[in-house]
């Protein structure tokens, strides 16, 4: 039985932004299909991560709770989809194009940056699969998906901006550490000042936790200090990341007050464990500030957040 009676608990932001953005912010969908894989496929890291789908994580998700997503996402009529990495799980082609076909139907403009899981093998990171299969959900200032400067991208809605940083680097076998690299995050000390002094709100999306302690051990983000730097000198009016499969909220240190920091849930999670279970949020941005709605599963359909 569906549930849909619940009402949410708003959380705002303010800041400076005149015209509005409605959208749909989820991650870590993982979504699957192995048609048409070689076994070869396999002779690397997928190996233990191969096994690891099978055993485990095939078990853990289901892409109808992505397909429920995407209703939701149509009856609250927002202005785009917005998803924070880990599109696929082993970043096989044919995940990549199972996806891209997927995201062609879901009837919304769509945002995507990379997860760990979407640079799974130095192979796969340097055939720049993930870049040249969603380009056209990350186009901002690149030139191609060949261009070594292609994080962050940015992506204006008036005086909104949509800011998309990569963390997605191949790691050893039982580890998803990610790095946003030095010529990375100066491109961002760049854009983040740049944006602040054009007034405009600017939503950062990554995929790794970005507060200490909130990432288990081996899946942590390696300049994490150095992101917060950035942060701390340039600012951003909100955070919102993946990664972890959990519910985080926390703040970083801006110039003017604090960054509120919001990672959600895996939006395929067949988990009922609080703050586990799937979920997803809506953020309005508009004049007044920013407001979310968050939506957690239930079992049985995405209900909105009680109020408390």
């Amino acid at each position: 039985m569906l549930n849909l009676c619940r009402w949410a608990r708003p959380t705002r932001v303010e800041g400076p932004t005149p015209m509005g953005l409605r959208f749909l912010h989820c991650s870590d969908i993982h979504l699957l299909s192995l048609r048409g894989v070689g076994p070869h496929q396999f002779l690397n890291k997928r190996f233990v991560g191969g096994a690891n789908l099978l055993l485990r994580r095939a078990k853990q998700h289901e892409e109808a709770l992505f397909d429920r997503l995407l209703e939701h996402a149509r009856t609250e009529a927002v202005d785009r989809l917005v998803i924070t990495g880990d599109l696929s799980n082993l970043a096989l082609d044919q995940e990549f194009a199972h996806i891209a076909a997927k995201l062609e139907g879901a009837g919304m403009p769509v945002t995507v940056i990379p997860g760990n899981h979407d640079a799974y093998t130095r192979g796969a990171q340097r055939r720049r699969g993930f870049e040249r299969t969603f380009g056209a959900y990350m186009r901002g200032a690149q030139a191609s998906p060949d261009d070594l400067d292609y994080y962050p991208f940015v992506q204006r809605f008036g005086q909104i901006a949509l800011i998309g940083v990569s963390t997605a680097h191949a790691s050893l076998p039982l580890y998803a550490v990610g790095a946003v690299g030095e010529s990375q995050l100066t491109r961002l000390d760049t854009i983040l000042r740049e944006l602040g002094e054009a007034e405009m709100t600017r939503v950062v999306l990554i995929h790794h936790p970005v507060i200490q302690g909130e990432a288990k051990p081996r899946h942590d983000l390696t300049d994490l200090g150095a992101f917060g730097a950035v942060i701390a000198a340039r600012g951003a009016e909100l955070i919102l990341h993946g990664h972890e499969h959990r519910m985080i909220e926390g703040i970083l240190p801006g110039p003017g007050g604090t960054v509120p920091v919001h990672g959600v849930s895996s939006a395929t999670n067949l988990s009922v464990q609080a703050g586990r279970e799937a979920a997803f949020s809506i953020y309005e941005v508009g004049g007044s500030g920013i407001d979310r709605a968050v939506f957690r599963w239930d079992g049985a359909d995405f209900g909105r957040e009680s109020a408390s």
